[in-house]
């Protein structure tokens, strides 16, 4: 009676089948309280709802935008296809070489084999470079569609023991981030695939299954070495919580964690060491070279220093002012950073906390690391998303850093038309944030927010246990935000409308009307570089052509191909014209070069 009386109202259910010879008073107080609230076993169409919408919207995208990366993946499937093993990480016959670790290489060997089937070309070494086919796009694309299945599984795994809207907020904080769809489906990468092995990881841990929590955490080490930052909390977790119970029992466990890393890794790289490439692979995996900021300078610590002293990006050469940052440099700073949590971790090694714990490491990696990818930001942000269901507090910060982590992501689509898709999914995801976290934590009270909002084993710490749990921004994160909207409306509109290039009236209205070959038939001809016939000996000057014909376009005025040959349609000679009228011009081949 005594356990029925303490066992929450979900336990009550199966403990009263199990005493049903204690007492038929206790049956019949208590049965009727399980009746009323039985066991929230959540329907899994509810979740494929949510991935099903996500699915249509990656479609939709299929056609947008691409960044050099759809042509690195490409000629990865490529390279493991034509290639053997042995001269993955040696190959040179595209820039694009393999730098990520062999799980990933093997991964796209898989790929390979139906992208062979599908469009023969695509996974051909030379014929295939820079080729981008209806169907090699269609079935690149659904590659990443499909890996996201992981992702989606994973935060079911994570969702099953919240209740309520919590689930469902949780489902689309992940499943519909923005920053995925920005990152994945239109710059293209297979982060939400990665991700979602991460999840597994953490929900393991959380579940207390520690073996299974650091074999998958390895796994992915060797599929994206780049999340090997939270290593340390990992380390100093498991052998905190899990190789405990004295020493003869700690020591055993401690053998068999390390038997499954060590396996893992054995498999991952075994291949390279028999081969001989173990020292390529691991030089393609950590090009220190490339500089302390990447190419697009993420928003961390380290890019003001970088522009104060003058260094150039992705050049590892010295600063010209303050002292230069090796990798050293940022891996210290990196583990300080880091310290306090692994300190917690030590003293106090709770799996409820791992989630909150790896989230910190990964913000730290991303504020102090070495060529830091502004990509990197989805690493804290999406596990964040399951903390902020635990407090209002927690909410508030994952707001702020979700919509500055997406805005810090809007440079990688640079074109007009991808413009109002990154703009709508940033603002209906910050739309979605505000009105789900209100309506979470402003009507529930501090005794309701523990069944209702957060997990079982949590302990809600409410601002104010009287009166009603609000989700309120700050005023500096209110200011910050309003900042980044100005940033926007300056850089997008009002900046190129103020230092604009002024068009000059008199002396460059030839010059114009030159390059754009609205003139004369004469003048044309020496725009094209092809001499009429009473002007054989005149050479141009207004503009600078080469005895080849090529036309040298000022860059100020910026004219494509198309906007040059409707011009040249309206000339009162057609340009075939003035070429036959000279024998030795027709020859000539003209060139535009834009």
């Amino acid at each position: 009676m005594t356990s029925i009386a303490t066992s929450s109202p979900d336990d009550i259910l199966l403990s009263d089948v199990a005493n049903l010879h204690v007492s038929p008073r206790t049956r019949l107080s208590s049965t009727p309280k399980a009746m009323k609230k039985p066991p929230n076993h959540w329907r899994i169409s509810d979740i494929w709802w949510f991935a099903l919408v996500a699915t249509a919207m990656k479609l939709l995208l299929i056609p947008a935008y691409r960044s050099t990366d759809f042509e690195v993946h490409r000629h990865w499937l490529a390279l493991t296809h034509s290639l053997p093993l042995s001269r993955w990480y040696s190959d040179t016959t595209s820039p694009w070489t393999l730098d990520y670790p062999p799980f990933f290489a093997y991964f796209e060997k898989f790929l390979s084999f139906f992208a062979s089937l599908v469009d023969p070309t695509m996974t051909h070494l030379h014929k295939g470079l820079n080729y981008t086919s209806p169907l090699t796009i269609l079935f690149q694309r659904l590659s990443v569609i499909f890996s996201d299945v992981l992702l989606i599984y994973s935060t079911r795994k994570l969702s099953k023991d919240f209740k309520g809207t919590g689930k469902f907020l949780m489902w689309a904080l992940i499943i519909w981030s923005p920053g995925l769809f920005i990152v994945d489906h239109l710059h293209f990468q297979y982060n939400g695939f990665m991700l979602g092995m991460l999840l597994l990881s953490l929900s393991y841990l959380e579940e207390g299954r520690d073996v299974m929590g650091g074999f998958v955490f390895a796994v992915l080490l060797c599929f994206k070495h780049l999340f090997a930052v939270a290593a340390p909390v990992y380390f100093v977790y498991l052998f905190r919580h899990y190789c405990r119970g004295g020493f003869v029992k700690g020591s055993g466990r401690l053998v068999v964690m390390g038997s499954v890393v060590l396996a893992v890794f054995a498999v991952a790289y075994g291949p390279f060491v028999y081969y001989g490439q173990i020292q390529q692979v691991f030089r393609r995996m950590f090009p220190f070279g490339r500089g302390l900021c990447h190419a697009y300078w993420a928003p961390n610590f380290w890019p003001p220093t970088a522009s104060f002293t003058g260094g150039l990006v992705g050049d590892s050469s010295p600063f010209a002012v303050l002292p230069t940052i090796t990798p050293l440099i940022t891996l210290i700073t990196v583990l300080l950073a880091i310290s306090p949590c692994l300190i917690k971790t030590w003293r106090d090694p709770q799996p409820r906390m791992v989630t909150r714990w790896v989230a910190y490491a990964y913000t730290c990696g991303f504020l102090f690391g070495w060529h830091v990818h502004e990509k990197a930001s989805l690493h804290f942000v999406i596990p964040l998303s399951i903390i902020a269901l635990k407090s209002a507090e927690d909410a508030k910060h994952y707001f702020f850093l979700s919509i500055v982590s997406c805005y810090s992501l809007f440079p990688l689509l640079f074109e007009a038309q991808e413009y109002p898709i990154k703009v709508s999914l940033l603002l209906l995801h910050a739309v979605l944030m505000w009105f789900g976290f209100s309506s979470h934590f402003s009507k529930s009270k501090a005794g309701k927010a523990s069944s209702s909002v957060l997990r079982k084993d949590d302990k809600f710490k409410s601002p104010n246990a009287d009166g009603d749990v609000k989700f309120v921004l700050g005023w500096y994160g209110k200011a910050y935000l309003l900042g980044l909207f100005v940033v926007e409306i300056w850089g997008q509109f009002l900046h190129p409308i103020i230092f604009a290039a002024p068009e000059s009236v008199e002396g460059n209205t030839n010059e114009s009307s030159e390059v754009l070959g609205i003139e004369a038939a004469k003048e044309s001809s020496e725009v094209l570089g092809i001499e009429a016939a009473k002007s054989r000996q005149s050479r141009p000057e207004k503009v600078g052509i080469k005895e080849q014909g090529e036309v040298k376009i000022p860059r100020s005025s910026k004219p494509d191909k198309r906007s040059l040959e409707t011009s040249l349609k309206s000339l009162p000679l057609k340009p075939s014209e003035i070429i036959g009228n000279n024998k030795e011009s027709s020859s000539q081949e003209v060139t535009f070069h834009q």
